[in-house]
C-alpha cells in the first residue's frame, strides 16, 4: 500500500470519527482540496481527530476537520517524546487531556490544543504570526515584527471558534487565519492587522484601554507618544470620544486617534504623532485644542492663572512653534513650544512640579 493511500485512508478515518462537526453555527469550511499537495500526515490526522472529539460546543476550537488539517499541516511537528512549544505534539497531548478522566477540563486544554497554543503550545501570537506568513503572505508582509505588533490586539483568554468568529480581537483573528489555510482568499481579510468588515472588528465606541494597548505597542522609542501607560490614559480622558469610523482630518477624536493607532502598526513613522495626545493636524485641525485641554487636566490651578479669559489658551498657543500641521510630535521630539510643554504636561499627571513650565510660566521650553 502507498504512503500516499495510507494518508488518504487515515483522513478518512478521522473525518468520519468527527461525524456531525463538519460545521459549527453556520460557519463554512468546504472540503478540503488536496489537489497536486502530499495527503495530510498520520499525525495531522491523529491530532484532529482527537481534537475534534474532545473539544466542542463552547470549547471548540476549529470549524471543521478540514481547517484542522489546514492548520496542522502549517505548524512544526514536534517530538512525541517531548511534546512542548508551538507544535501539533503538543497540541495533541493537551487535546487528549482535555477528555481525560483523572482531568476533564476541556476550557483549560483545548484553547492549548487549538491554533494559538494559548501561550502553552506556543503563544498566542507565535502561532498567529506563523499561520499568517504561511497561509496570507502578503498580508504578513505589510507588517514590520508580527510577533511584537501583536500584543496590541485584545487576549480574550480563552477560545471558542464560535464565539470568536467576530470581535476585534487576537482570537477572532486566529479563528480566521485558520480558515485561511484552506480558503486563504476569503479569510485573509479578515485575519490581517487590520481586519475588513464584517467580522474581526469593532463595532462599539472608543475606549481608552483599547486605544493605549495599541498606541503604546505601535509607537516605541524615537516615536513614542506618551512615557507611560498612564500618561496616555489621562491624556486620553481630556478626548471628545468620537466614533471608529472618525477618519477625516478635522474630526479631533479618540476615534480618529484610534483609527491612526492601528495605522501605526505598520507604519509608525507616519501614523503614530497623528495617533498621539496632539492630533498633528490629522485627527484635528490644530495641536493647539488638545494641548490646552491636557494642560488644563494636568494643572487646572496654573492653567487658570496662566489663561484668566476664554480661549486664551488657544489663541496664545497659536504663536507659538509647533501649533500647526505635521510636527512629528513624540515624546523624544520637543524641539517646538507646543511639543515641548505637552510632554511636560503629560508628566505634570504624575509631577505637578512641570506643571509651571508646561503652562509657559516659566521658560523652560524652546
Amino acid at each position: 500500500m502507498t504512503k500516499r493511500l495510507v494518508g488518504l485512508l487515515l483522513i478518512a478515518l478521522a473525518v468520519l470519527a468527527a461525524a456531525g462537526c463538519e460545521s459549527l453555527a453556520g460557519i463554512e469550511d468546504r472540503t478540503y482540496d488536496l489537489g497536486d499537495e502530499a495527503p495530510a500526515s498520520a499525525q495531522c490526522a491523529s491530532y484532529c481527530n482527537e481534537v475534534m472529539a474532545n473539544c466542542t460546543g463552547t470549547n471548540a476550537v476549529y470549524s471543521g476537520m478540514q481547517t484542522c488539517l489546514g492548520v496542522c499541516a502549517k505548524l512544526p511537528p514536534g517530538d512525541a517524546l517531548e511534546p512542548a512549544g508551538n507544535t501539533v505534539a503538543c497540541r495533541t497531548v493537551q487535546a487528549g487531556l482535555a477528555a481525560s478522566s483523572s482531568t476533564g477540563e476541556p476550557e483549560l486544554y483545548c484553547p492549548r490544543a487549538g491554533p494559538g497554543g494559548a501561550d502553552f503550545c506556543g503563544t498566542n501570537c507565535e502561532s498567529y504570526c506563523l499561520l499568517l506568513e504561511k497561509s496570507c503572505p502578503t498580508e504578513f508582509q505589510g507588517v514590520p515584527s508580527c510577533t511584537a505588533k501583536c500584543a496590541a490586539f485584545k487576549d480574550m483568554k480563552r477560545f471558542d471558534v464560535i464565539a470568536d468568529h467576530e470581535g476585534d480581537s487576537l482570537q477572532c483573528r486566529l479563528v480566521h487565519v485558520s480558515s485561511a489555510t484552506v480558503e486563504p482568499e476569503d479569510h485573509c481579510p479578515h485575519a490581517q492587522f487590520r481586519p475588513s468588515k464584517p467580522w474581526c472588528v469593532d463595532t462599539g465606541l472608543p475606549n481608552c484601554d483599547d486605544y493605549c494597548r495599541v498606541v503604546m505597542t505601535a509607537c516605541q522609542g524615537a516615536v513614542a507618544q506618551y512615557e507611560t501607560l498612564a500618561q496616555c490614559k489621562s491624556a486620553c480622558a481630556t478626548l471628545t470620544v468620537g466614533v471608529l469610523s472618525d477618519t477625516d482630518d478635522k474630526t479631533d477624536t479618540l476615534g480618529c486617534r484610534t483609527y491612526h493607532s492601528y495605522s501605526s502598526l505598520a507604519q509608525p513613522d507616519t501614523h503614530c504623532s497623528h495617533s498621539g495626545p496632539l492630533g498633528d493636524g490629522h485627527c484635528g485641525t490644530s495641536n493647539c485644542p488638545s494641548y490646552c485641554a491636557i494642560v488644563a487636566a494636568a494643572c487646572p490651578t496654573q492653567f487658570d492663572q496662566q489663561f484668566p479669559t476664554d480661549g486664551q489658551c488657544e489663541r496664545e498657543c497659536a504663536e507659538l512653534s509647533g501649533a500647526g500641521l505635521d510636527q512629528k510630535f513624540s515624546t523624544t521630539n520637543t524641539e517646538k513650544t507646543v511639543s515641548c510643554r505637552t510632554l511636560k504636561a503629560l508628566k505634570a499627571f504624575t509631577d505637578p512640579s512641570q506643571c509651571a513650565a508646561a503652562v509657559g510660566a516659566v521658560a523652560a521650553c524652546p
